[in-house]
């Protein structure tokens, strides 16, 4: 691909990260609410105690964010006691499209950063020639004749790979402490 190609990638795959990564944000988030509102009572009066503060917080959250109704009805209820149910199968679904977003941003970035360091070097040349006064190319034969390499977002490794399996191990041992 071709510089001018390069540059519109790089809005192409940010705008792609955000429009991926901001729903499923919203979507696991409010999933993670649902859960504490509905998940964690269980049925003990010390259980109840525990799950009221919770459950307030919970309330006053979905009060203030009705602009986010289309999430409150339709973000799925993990249950950490059915591992397999649909919820938590639909639940792991969005997790996973957050870091596939965050990987496309990322990589918008990352071609953003090496196009930006290639655009230096294209007007250190255009001096260059410049001052060798033998009519040089002009800076579109210069951007033409570039070939930049592509990037995928499979090449954000800790982003798709490792990441979410921290912050799941993170997330699990925290709701452990919780009691859930």
């Amino acid at each position: 691909m071709n510089f001018h190609e390069a540059k519109s990638k790089v809005w192409t795959y940010k705008i792609i990260g955000v429009l991926i990564a901001l729903p499923a944000i919203t979507s696991t988030i409010i999933s993670m609410l649902k859960m504490l509102y509905f998940r964690l009572e269980d049925g003990t009066a010390m259980g109840s105690a525990i799950a009221r503060p919770f459950k307030q917080l919970v309330s006053v959250v979905y009060e203030n964010t009705q602009a986010l109704a289309l999430f409150w009805q339709n973000s799925p209820t993990p249950s950490l006691g059915e591992i397999l149910s649909r919820q938590n199968v639909y639940f792991l679904s969005i997790y996973v499209l957050f870091f596939v977003g965050l990987a496309f941003y990322t990589s918008g970035g990352k071609l953003n950063r090496r196009l930006k360091a290639i655009n230096q070097k294209i007007e250190d040349q255009l001096i260059a020639e410049s001052i060798r006064g033998d009519g040089g190319r002009s800076r579109q034969q210069i951007e033409e004749s570039i070939d930049v390499p592509s990037s995928t977002i499979f090449s954000q490794f800790h982003q798709l790979y490792i990441a979410p399996v921290i912050v799941a191990v993170i997330g699990g041992v925290c709701l452990k402490v919780i009691g859930l």
